[in-house]
Order: C-alpha cells, then structure tokens, then sequence
C-alpha cells in the first residue's frame, strides 16, 4: 500500500511540476546585478543570433540590477549576448526553447523558469520516504529489535537525511538549476557525506585495526577476529582511491577526462560517483549496526520475566567460570533480584552449554553450579547441556522450557546481544536480552560481524536501493551528454 501511494505520489508531483514548466517556462528573466556604472537601460544592447527563437517583452534597471525578460516564441537555440555601450559589461549565453516552449540557459536541460518545483519535488518524495521508514523502524523494534532490517532502515534513514539536507541547502542557497544539476545534486550527496565522514571514517578504521590486532593476539588469529582488519583496509582504501584514480588519469596522456565530449570524461565521473555512492550508502548501514548493536545491549527488558536463559562460553580448566562466563551469571542475577524487588516475581535460570572437548565439566553445569554458591535455590535452575552454539543454547533452551507463553529473557556479553537475538527470532521466540560488560575489543568484531551479515541478509534491498542511485548517476550523465552535443 506504502509503495502505491509513493508510486502516486510521484505521478502526481511529476504532472505538477511538468504543467508548472510549461506554464511558467514560456519566459525567463534575466537579472545581472551591480550594474552601477550604466543607469539607462538604453546603453545597453541585446542581441540574438537568431531572432525567431525568443523576444524581449520587458527590459528596465531597477537598484542597480538590470532586468530582462524573455518570452518564447518557436522550438530552436540561439546565442545572446547583452553588453553595454561603453563595454563595461558583456554577457554571453545560450537559450534552448523546446517542443513545450520551455525556455532553459546553457543547455537543453539547463535553469528555467519553474525549476525550483524539481528540487521541491524531490524533497517532497525524500520527507515521505523517511516518514514511512521511519514509521516501519519503530514498528519494527517495537515488535522485535533483534532484525536485520531494523539495520538496514536506519542506515537508509540517515543516509535520506543527509540527502534531505543537502537538498534542502540546494533550495535556501539558490543553488538548484535544471534537470541534470538536479540529478547531479542528488548524486553529490554522496560525496558530500563522504567528505564529511572521511576524517572520522580513517581515523575509526586506523583504532579499528589497532583494536584488532590486540583481539588476535589475546584470542587467537582466526579470519572472524580480522573482520575489523579486512574492513577497515577496505574503507581506507575507497577513501584514497578517487584521489588515485584522478592523479592517475591526470597525468595519463591517453586519457582525457576535461574534454566534456570525450567518453572518457563521462566513465570518469561515472566510476567516481559509483565509488562514493557505495562508500556513503555503506558507511550509513555501518553506523546503523552500530547503534541498534548498542541499543539492543543497553535495552533494559521488562520485569515480568518467567525464565532467563544464561548463553554458555568456554569455561576454565578447573571447571569454574572465566570472567566473560561469569559476567553473563552476574547479570542475570542482578535481574532476577531486581525483578523480586520490584514485582515480587521469582524467575527461573537455564543455563545453557555443552561440554567441549578440552572442558571438564559442561559449561551449562559450571553455571549452574555457580548460581547454587551464590545462593540460588536448585528449583530455580534448569540444566541445559548439550548445546555447542548459541543457537543450540536458545533452541535446547525453548524445549526444555516447553511453554509457548512464558515471558523469556537471555543473559550474554553486550556486543553478543543482538546476534543472540537474531538466532531467537530465527527461532519464532519471543525474548528480550541483557548484556554483561566485557573488552572494549570485542565490540569491534561485534559491529562489523553483524554489520556483514545484515548486508548479506538484506543484499536484495541494499542492490535496489544502489542500483536506484546508479541508476540516477548514469541518467544524469547522459542527459548531460545529450546537452553537450546539441
């Protein structure tokens, strides 16, 4: 219903702003200011090459600025050219009257009278956009945090607001023009977000790789502990490549990338833009990862809990828990108190984790364990030890627990939250988490682990929404073109 209406929605701004063109179109003013040193509009003259084309039906000098205005009378281009009698002042340009009698400077596709409504327009269809998204994401979260698609709507939120804004710049500033520089502004976004995020985006990936390194020497050099590493070389890479690409092609004699009738020129801008598209839209989803992987470790679930399932990590060589293991516990104790304390309710601990191979114990038995010497009563605690994954942990767990309307919490590492989530909603559990405090380092790979997976998961959306960008650049390009060789 959303996608029809935005289909109509712009259909009707399309017809609008067409009809406003032809209407207002027909004529174009011309205001040249500082016009100081010539007071009397008879000492200037305003020539065409060709007479046919348009007329002048107003010409006056008012505060200083000389004002001419132009009415369309046949499909054709002439030149103009206004200078003064004493040669003080002397404009030179184009006009194109189209098929519609629109009159546009410079170019076929050039400013017109009424091209303000394209910019509008755009922005009309961008507020909407980010209305029904913004809509959907808290529907969505409200529901169930632990999605994929809660990622990929606020990456695409932030990255329509930062096209919102600089459209709307492009408005108050008086920058918009025709159909191409539209398009063009669109595209730009891109860079503009790129050259506002590149500083923070390489000095993050140089920490990042920092914080890297220091996890594979205290974990382990395994490729899930390099994601950061690989991810970060790919930002520093795409931030310097532009760069690259134009000296590179500047100082090559075989490529001409400054004559605008060269093909060269137009697979120059296409890959620059194609590079900054990617990076922007990218850096967006990055940074939404990052904020629902901290909004679902901070989330406080309610206090109505029936069960809490504690996810099982390696335990120690003597059977007790390690730190990691033991914040987990902890956490999960200071729930079920406060939710004594504040409803009176008393909950029930599963602990949930097989025994690995170099293990004495099973993980699910050293918490449980655990829970006895700190107090809690064995009624209270459900052993679950057969499980090697964190999605045999909530799968093991859900049978065990066998009740389709218990209220259910788990208890893990913060960064591992939301991943934690995700495998609960895979499995149609309606849970909420807490997350234990842990090493700075971990959250990195944390990020950057959901940040793939929700790219991966979501490539379907991703390749639209890039390929609509794509195709908006390669659009504008060849309108570009067209505007040359006519």
């Amino acid at each position: 219903m959303k996608k029809k209406i935005a289909i109509v929605l712009a259909i009707i701004l399309l017809i609008v702003t067409t009809i406003f063109s032809i209407i207002f179109g027909q004529t174009y003013t011309y205001k040249i200011d500082n016009v100081t040193e010539v007071n009397d509009i008879n000492n200037f003259t305003i020539t065409f090459d060709n007479e046919d084309i348009v007329k002048i039906v107003n010409k006056k000098i008012d505060n200083n600025r000389l004002i001419i205005k132009l009415k369309s009378i046949k499909k054709g281009k002439t030149g103009i050219n206004i200078s003064s009698n004493d040669e003080s002042y002397n404009y030179l340009s184009s006009l194109y009257v189209n098929s519609f009698g629109i009159i546009t400077i410079d170019s076929i596709f050039g400013k017109f009278n009424g091209c303000i409504l394209i910019t509008i327009s755009i922005i009309i269809l961008i507020i909407y956009s980010l209305i029904v998204l913004i809509y959907n994401y808290k529907n969505n979260v409200k529901d169930n945090l632990y999605q994929y698609k809660n990622i990929s709507y606020l990456g695409l939120i932030l990255f329509l607001i930062s096209l919102l804004l600089h459209m709307i710049i492009t408005l108050v500033t008086n920058q918009y023009s025709g159909l191409v520089d539209t398009l063009k502004n669109v595209i730009r976004t891109s860079s503009f977000s790129i050259f506002l995020l590149v500083p923070i985006t390489f000095v993050v990936s140089i920490l990042v790789t920092i914080s890297n390194i220091n996890l594979v020497r205290r974990e382990g050099k395994t490729w899930r502990n390099m994601l950061g590493i690989i991810l970060s070389l790919f930002f520093i890479a795409f931030t310097i490549l532009p760069d690259v690409m134009y000296r590179f092609t500047f100082t090559n004699e075989l490529i001409n990338i400054h004559n605008m009738n060269s093909i060269d020129y137009y697979i120059y801008q296409f890959i620059e833009s194609t590079i900054y598209i990617v990076q922007a839209y990218i850096v967006f989803i990055l940074i939404g990862t990052i904020i629902i992987g901290i909004k679902s470790a901070k989330r406080i679930p309610q206090y109505d809990k029936d069960y809490i399932i504690i996810l099982g990590c390696m335990i120690k060589k003597d059977g007790s828990l390690t730190p990691l293991l033991k914040g987990r516990v902890d956490k999960a104790i200071e729930f079920a108190k406060k939710q004594k304390e504040l409803t009176g309710k008393d909950i029930i601990f599963v602990t949930s984790g097989g025994q690995g191979s170099n293990e004495v114990i099973s993980e699910g038995e050293a918490m449980y364990n655990y829970l006895i010497s700190k107090g809690i009563n064995k009624k209270q605690i459900i052993l679950e030890d057969k499980s090697k994954t964190t999605f045999e942990n909530l799968k093991f767990s859900k049978q065990l627990i066998n009740n389709k309307k218990a209220k259910i919490a788990f208890s893990t590492t913060n960064y591992h939250v939301f991943r934690a989530g995700i495998y609960a909603t895979n499995l149609n559990m309606k849970v909420e988490g807490i997350g234990a405090k842990t090493k700075a380092y971990f959250w990195v790979n944390a990020f950057i682990r959901e940040f793939i997976a929700t790219i991966v998961s979501r490539k379907k959306s991703h390749i639209i929404v890039i390929l609509g960008l794509f195709m908006i650049s390669i659009l504008s390009l060849v309108l570009e073109y067209i505007s040359i060789i006519i």
